[in-house]
């Protein structure tokens, strides 16, 4: 590893970027990579993180758990878009699916909850 691209590495990991994504930037094992980091004592950012949705810095509180996200709409913006990483937490009292929702609803839709109550001449 020449010490051009050990500068490119340290710079990148500054910024809050992980092995991997330093790894594919460089063309480098994500396992040289990692090696590097740990033996120089290189931290993701020295405390700043960035914000999954906008890419904005964030400054993490001391003593608290780590902010993933500079705003609440920018939380509500990503979550809205990853909604498989959601764990689902209910199964549908009619169609067996499980889904994610606020604890203690029955049914994964609307149409499963008139199919239930009314039966399936009603859902249209």
């Amino acid at each position: 590893m020449t010490e051009k691209q050990q500068e490119e590495i340290k710079a990148m990991r500054q910024a809050g970027l992980g092995y991997k994504k330093i790894a594919a930037a460089m063309s480098l094992s994500e396992n040289t990579i990692k090696s590097y980091c740990i033996r120089n004592k290189l931290k993701a950012g020295d405390g700043q993180m960035v914000c999954l949705a906008c890419g904005q810095s964030i400054t993490q509180p001391t003593g608290q758990k780590g902010k993933k996200f500079c705003s609440d709409t920018c939380r509500i913006k990503w979550w809205n878009h990853h909604t498989d990483l959601m764990k689902a937490n209910n199964v549908c009292a009619h169609c067996g699916k499980p889904f994610h929702g606020r604890s203690g609803r029955k049914y994964c839709s609307h149409t499963c909850y008139i199919a239930e109550r009314f039966g399936e001449a009603y859902v249209s």
